[in-house]
């Protein structure tokens, strides 16, 4: 016992945590309300702390890419809306040329929309001129707008005037004025045509069969000038008055050159007139969708998706409709999703790895195609040896010049890689971190609160006693 005693009596006397008598110590009511807020805070912030330390984080950092492979495999699965399986091809090209695909077991093409659904249907000669006329309009600059719009007056004004089927055929109605300038029937009527065009021209509107409000353009064509141009209109006489429709048709005005004749030569010609509403549309009864795997050499290079001739029949390249949907586009392992999700990859990682999936891409005018440019990214995570790769996406449409319309649109899928990879490092905090990060913050709070609640009742103390005092 008497051994017990003094090591009692030791530990006592190396007390550092003396507690001072109850006797000595009274409770206030600013104290018991600080306490209640001290629990709150350290509960709180007790169950922070063991969020955090049960929370596993990522660190990234960016390294040489270290991957040797000669080879990258690209998934994809592409649905074309508009194309059937017959007339699909498959194309690869890198930076050092074409690379042969053998297309066996590592291909599959499905038709799509093969009960009917969905029909397609071929577009009239009519419906053809009226969409490219639609198309021409928004692709003409406020330059080529202005010569379009110009009068031929002369060869040496300021507009290049060369097509003159654009320009008659570029507003739904354009009336005409083929004159000579030696001719004095024309000198006569030039004084009533320009009123007429400042009243009419662009500014009177007149209905037409299918009660539409449209306007009529007004031009002037020198036949002394631009002779080639009104031979090949088969020009007779002058003056002579045309009023051209939008897919090339025109009527002749035929009566006595005044104003209000005119007017109701356009009233009448117009109301008679049923302009063509087309709208693009499925050409073929069913599309496609490929799917499979392509094996690419680790440089940049694409791959695309065109029609071609099937047998002995070939198709227009001019109504070639790639419009589409990516179903699936990734690179590397086919799992490397559900590699990433299972690894706790952050989500913004994760829909990089396939950000095209599910997207549709559609063109609805002729000579158009979806095109895209992928930046792809190796990711490593520390401690494991599977990779998977994240992508950039960027995409425009683009537009086949005039000259090059023979060609067949391609749905092109362009890749880079890059020599840099990104090494996910995961982070979580150790037992003895959390152990100091915990004290520390109940200690903080304890020492904060019992200072601010002594403060507080020293200065009410004060108060009180001032108070008692003037009383």
């Amino acid at each position: 016992m008497s051994g017990s005693s003094a090591l009692s009596k030791t530990l006592s006397n190396l007390d550092q945590f003396r507690v001072v008598s109850r006797d000595l110590t009274r409770g206030t009511l600013t104290g018991g309300v600080f306490t209640a807020v001290a629990y709150a805070l350290l509960v709180l912030l007790l169950i922070a702390e063991l969020g955090a330390f049960l929370r596993t984080t990522y660190q990234t950092n960016i390294v040489m890419d270290p991957n040797e492979e000669s080879l990258m495999q690209i998934n994809f699965d592409i649905l074309m809306h508009d194309l059937p399986c017959k007339f699909l091809k498959l194309r690869v090209w890198d930076k050092f040329g074409e690379e042969r695909i053998e297309q066996g077991e590592q291909f599959h093409y499905i038709p799509v929309d093969s009960t009917g659904q969905n029909k397609g249907m071929a577009y009239t000669k009519e419906e053809i001129s009226v969409l490219e006329q639609v198309d021409v309009q928004t692709d003409v600059t406020e330059a080529e707008k202005k010569a379009l719009d110009s009068d031929w007056s002369s060869t040496s004004d300021n507009f290049k005037h060369s097509d003159f089927q654009a320009a008659v055929t570029f507003h739904d109605f354009t009336l005409v004025n083929f004159f000579a300038e030696w001719c004095v029937h024309c000198r006569k009527f030039s004084v009533v045509w320009n009123d007429a065009a400042g009243k009419i021209s662009d500014k009177m509107k007149f209905t037409d069969a299918n009660g539409q409000q449209t306007t009529v353009k007004m031009l002037k064509m020198n036949c002394v000038d631009f002779g080639d141009k009104c031979q090949q209109a088969g020009i007779p006489a002058f003056p002579t008055l045309r009023l051209y429709k939008r897919d090339g048709s025109f009527e002749v005005f035929q009566n006595k050159r005044t104003m209000d004749n005119v007017i109701s030569f356009l009233t009448t010609s117009i109301r008679n007139s049923h302009l063509i509403v087309a709208k693009h549309h499925a050409m073929f009864n069913e599309g496609c969708q490929v799917q499979g795997t392509l094996r690419v050499p680790r440089v940049p290079g694409h791959f695309h998706l065109q029609a071609e001739a099937f047998g002995d029949v070939n198709v227009n390249p001019a109504l070639t409709n790639v419009s589409h949907r990516v179903n699936h586009l990734s690179y590397g392992e086919k799992d490397a999703k559900k590699f990433a999700e299972r690894s706790n990859i952050p989500a913004e990682m994760i829909t990089h790895i396939t950000p095209l999936d599910g997207k549709n891409f559609i063109v609805d005018r002729f000579h158009e195609a979806p095109q895209h440019y992928l930046k792809v990214v190796s990711t490593h995570v520390q401690g494991k040896s599977a990779v998977f790769y994240q992508m950039t996406h960027t995409d425009r449409v683009r537009r086949l010049r005039k000259e090059n319309t023979t060609l067949a649109p391609q749905a092109r899928f362009t890749y880079d890689f890059s020599p840099m990879s990104v090494v996910v490092k995961p982070k979580s905090k150790r037992w003895y971190e959390f152990l100091t990060s915990l004290f520390a913050i109940l200690g903080g709070t304890y020492t904060i609160v019992e200072l601010t609640s002594g403060a507080v009742d020293t200065v009410s103390t004060a108060v009180k006693d001032a108070m008692g005092k003037n009383n």
